[in-house]
């Protein structure tokens, strides 16, 4: 089963802020899913769009 982050999260490991993880969502650069009523990005999406942008 994926393990889910929310954008807090992805932007903390990243070292972001949480706007750039939600400008990054939506120009379609890191995929991202709806669940319920918040948005969480998958462990493969994230560890994908880390290795494209490294």
């Amino acid at each position: 089963m994926d393990k889910y982050f929310t954008i807090q999260e992805v932007a903390e490991a990243l070292k972001v802020t949480v706007q750039t993880v939600r400008n990054w969502i939506k120009s379609g650069e890191l995929n991202s899913v709806k669940l319920k009523h918040s948005i969480r990005i998958t462990e493969a999406d994230l560890k994908d769009f880390v290795s494209k942008n490294n």
